[in-house]
């Protein structure tokens, strides 16, 4: 299989879970490469803007190993379409419901990972039933002014990539 001078020799999976892990092997021009690539879920995340504030969710990340202010996302659910995943994510963190436009989409980690974000704008919100939480989930929601969040991003208080992309691209998208 050929992709832009790319070509595959062999593609194989030594990891499945949650995740699934796989081992690639491609040529990149006369160089054979050897690359491990996450198979993650496409997702979702919600840039919430109630007058204006955002909410955002307060939440623990093991992997960073402390807790991070992030807007609402989640990976999608097999068969869902991101807008329904927009939709059950933003009412199951947050506990709100209102008019989404796409903003933007993006790969997270495209050096080892095949996860697809859509980012919504969430307008016209209206308070619903919050819940359930994901097992990994200890979310504590916030609503900070946007320009202030926008300065958390560019001082680095804010460290969550997704969270920083899109707050900066919903405060330029006007």
């Amino acid at each position: 299989m050929a992709m832009g001078g790319v070509r595959v020799i062999e593609s194989r999976r030594i990891y499945s879970g949650g995740i699934k892990l796989r081992k690639d092997r491609f040529l990149l021009g006369d160089r054979v490469i050897d690359k491990e690539i996450v198979e993650h879920q496409d997702s979702v995340g919600i840039v919430a803007v109630r007058g204006r504030d955002v909410i955002l969710v307060a939440q623990y990340r093991r992997a960073a190993g402390k807790v991070l202010l992030e807007i609402p996302a989640g990976k999608m659910e097999k068969g869902e379409k991101p807008r329904e995943a927009a939709i059950r994510e933003m009412a199951e963190e947050i506990g709100y419901s209102g008019k989404l436009e796409l903003l933007m989409k993006w790969y997270l980690a495209p050096g080892y990972s095949t996860e697809l974000m859509h980012v919504f704008v969430a307008t016209n919100l209206r308070k619903t039933t919050r819940g359930p939480l994901d097992d990994d989930e200890n979310i504590r929601i916030r609503k900070v002014k946007l320009r202030i969040a926008v300065t958390k991003c560019l001082s680095g208080e804010i460290q969550d990539s997704k969270t920083v992309a899109a707050l900066l691209g919903y405060s330029q998208s006007d």
